[in-house]
């Protein structure tokens, strides 16, 4: 994560383009951070980098809730609004907003254990901080896998399709 990243995020709440393709840069983001913690967990616990610790930890807690904020006030509702959805999906989009809260609480205590090891925090239990970050990145590497998947896929055809509809309408 860079300062390039930082402002990224920053677009995140100000959407230019198409739901399918905010999405999908709302993804790479996540995962670019998925990236970054593997790589901080890696080196652990001599080679820390402890500027990556720090602007990691910056990042993590307004990406995240950006990215939920948009997934459940606009992405969601468009995907549930559509007439063929699968019969499951409101239980579906349920348990990914409590995924989101998970994952918002469980960033934050990262965020703040990264803040520490960036400060030259060193009396924590390396491994556990290892353990931690792994379950962190590799739940939220699953759940991105699955909302590509299943819901970006989704909407992204949905999107096609209206806009060839639209196109097909100003022909005639």
């Amino acid at each position: 994560m860079d300062a390039h990243a930082l402002n990224k995020i920053d677009r995140l709440s100000k959407p230019e383009n198409s739901s399918s393709t905010w999405w999908r840069d709302a993804h790479g983001l996540q995962l670019k951070m998925c990236d970054a913690l593997e790589e901080i967990a890696d080196s652990l616990p001599a080679n820390i980098d402890r500027q990556m610790c720090i602007v990691t930890a910056k990042c993590m807690a307004s990406l995240m809730r950006e990215a939920h904020k948009m997934e459940e006030t606009v992405l969601f509702s468009q995907l549930e609004a559509l007439p063929d959805r699968p019969v499951e999906f409101s239980a579906t989009v349920e348990r990914l907003k409590f995924e989101h809260f998970a994952d918002e609480c469980y960033a934050e205590e990262i965020a703040e254990r990264l803040l520490y090891l960036g400060a030259g925090g060193t009396d924590v239990n390396m491994e556990a901080t290892g353990y931690m970050l792994r379950g962190f990145f590799e739940a939220l590497r699953r759940h991105i896998a699955f909302e590509q998947e299943h819901l970006v896929r989704l909407l992204a055809a949905t999107e096609e399709a209206a806009a060839s509809n639209s196109a097909a309408s100003d022909r005639h």
